[in-house]
């Protein structure tokens, strides 16, 4: 099983179910859901500019065992279009401080 973020932080039980998901965890994805959503598909936002809890997301499928490495799947036109070494000091930037 892989936790993405952007397709389960509005479930209210989100974290019951990462409890139950214990063991069987094997990624966990994030990006963050802007509000207003600018795009279904290509609107994913840089951690810290929507609404996600990413702290409280992190340490629940943390707490459930998984150790594993945290990817950043961020679909966004607007962030493919920068100069690649500004897009990653971004991304590495937010990881930090947001996850």
């Amino acid at each position: 099983m892989v936790i993405d973020a952007y397709h389960v932080w509005w479930d209210p039980e989100v974290y019951a179910q990462i409890r139950r998901a214990a063991g069987r965890i094997l990624g966990f994805h994030v990006s963050d859901w802007i509000v207003p959503l600018p795009d279904p598909l290509l609107g994913r936002g840089l951690m810290g500019d929507g609404v996600i809890e990413f702290r409280r997301l992190r340490g629940a499928v943390q707490a459930a065992g998984y150790r594993g490495p945290i990817e950043v799947e961020i679909f966004n036109r607007a962030l493919w279009d920068l100069p690649p070494d500004e897009a990653m000091a971004a991304v590495a930037s937010r990881f930090a401080e947001c996850v």
